[in-house]
């Protein structure tokens, strides 16, 4: 019996391919930016926990102290304002947390960009937030809704 080597390498070539395209298919979800007049539903919105990093811990809804009509809502890479009352505004913008102003993604970092604005959280709890406005100078205190 003979065995010929080109057909057993074909065959194995042949059976990597077909594992090749079988294999597991990684995409990443869309960037969904919210509707004007949405607010985000508990499903949306995760309560994170002490053990999490800055990103997931920004994550949910959450009220201005010194200004209770503005509501902040960080749903995923979406920073969304909200100013309630006679002039209802709404501005979504893409969210990332970063090493420094100029640095790169950072889930752990201890600024982050809001559209071209910088900010530093000085302070980051399950319950609270506050940060620092870079270009302002301006402190914001917030607390989960």
């Amino acid at each position: 019996m003979k065995i010929d080597c080109l057909k057993i390498f074909l065959m194995v070539c042949t059976c990597l391919l077909f594992a090749c395209q079988n294999g597991p298919k990684t995409t990443t979800p869309p960037v969904v930016t919210p509707k004007p007049g949405t607010v985000a539903t508990p499903a949306d919105i995760s309560r994170p926990d002490k053990m999490t990093n800055n990103f997931q811990r920004m994550q949910g809804e959450w009220r201005e102290v010194d200004l209770p009509e503005k509501k902040l809502q960080v749903r995923g890479k979406i920073f969304l304002e909200i100013t309630e009352g006679a002039e209802f505004s709404e501005l979504a913008q893409k969210f990332k947390v970063v090493k420094d102003c100029e640095g790169a993604i950072d889930m752990d970092g201890e600024f982050f960009m809001v559209g071209n604005s910088c900010y530093k959280i000085l302070s980051l709890s399950i319950n609270e937030m506050e940060v620092e406005n870079i270009e302002q100078q301006r402190v914001v205190k917030y607390r989960r809704i």
